[in-house]
């Protein structure tokens, strides 16, 4: 070939292969937009297994926030009447995204079908963990607490499957609360999706009136800000006392907002790395 002929043929092949590779970005922009629609559709169906609104029952007051860290999160939390008492669970599958949030439908499908039915907590529990064991693989497990809280006795009775503890803050009426009226809710036993054979121990707890229960997620915990320091539980429980000391009598939903707009102040516009659940109960 003469080179002008070599010249006109690289020009050739060249604008060929732009026309190959745009059809290729085409082809791959069309499948992520419809990856993207069925990652919508998948949290919309997630979304709406979550309680739309807290249960009204005398004497109770509960508000929660959910805050996925993806379009598909792991944590999961109910609250629900059970009989006379007001059922509460907060959970935590390991890892995030589809995977995780197939196993977290699993598990709180399990739940709800035995919480009706089965009124010692702690076997609840130990069947959700069988069925877990039976239906997962050996990295799949998933931390859970489930409650119940008496309407009339206002007594809870619990159980922990290696969840954070949940916190109970007592409220005095004459001074401002302390990290000494704190005390936290650890009884239980291990995850749910390992051992089989795990059995779970049973707590209980006189609620009085005033007192703030909260529960979350270690993606609470382990929010970090742009220095890569972790929020951890001492600024949880500083941000708890500091809710009630400066409002004695605020409701669950404005604890809520507290807690949140402390965790936002703290990490500012930080990338999220895990989702965070929050469940405020409010005697």
């Amino acid at each position: 070939f003469a080179d002008d002929e070599i010249r006109l043929l690289r020009s050739i092949a060249e604008q060929a292969a732009v026309a190959v590779e745009q059809a290729r970005l085409l082809v791959a922009r069309q499948h992520e937009r419809q990856m993207q629609r069925q990652l919508r559709l998948a949290r919309d169906v997630q979304m709406r297994m979550l309680p739309r609104h807290a249960p009204k029952l005398p004497g109770l007051d509960v508000s929660t926030r959910y805050v996925p860290s993806l379009e598909l999160g792991g944590d999961f939390y109910d609250v629900f009447p059970v009989g006379d008492s007001l059922g509460m669970v907060i959970g935590d599958v390991v890892g995030k995204g589809v995977a995780a949030a197939l196993l977290m439908s699993a598990v709180r499908a399990t739940l709800r079908a035995h919480v009706q039915d089965v009124y010692d907590i702690d076997d609840v529990i130990t069947r959700v963990n069988q069925a877990t064991c039976r239906d997962t693989l050996d990295n799949e497990f998933a931390t859970l607490w489930y409650g119940t809280v008496d309407v009339a006795t206002h007594r809870l009775t619990y159980t922990s499957a290696g969840h954070e503890p949940p916190m109970i803050l007592r409220v005095p009426d004459h001074r401002p609360p302390t990290s000494a009226d704190l005390d936290e809710l650890a009884l239980g036993g291990m995850v749910v999706g390992i051992d089989p054979s795990q059995r779970y121990h049973r707590g209980m707890c006189d609620l009085q009136a005033g007192d703030v229960f909260l529960a979350y997620t270690d993606g609470v915990t382990d929010l970090r800000n742009f220095d890569q320091k972790r929020f951890g539980k001492q600024r949880l429980v500083k941000a708890v006392l500091s809710s009630v000391a400066d409002n004695p009598h605020a409701p669950a939903a404005e604890i809520i907002e507290h807690l949140m707009w402390t965790l936002r102040q703290f990490a500012g516009l930080a990338p999220q790395a895990d989702d965070m659940t929050l469940v405020v109960l409010r005697v």
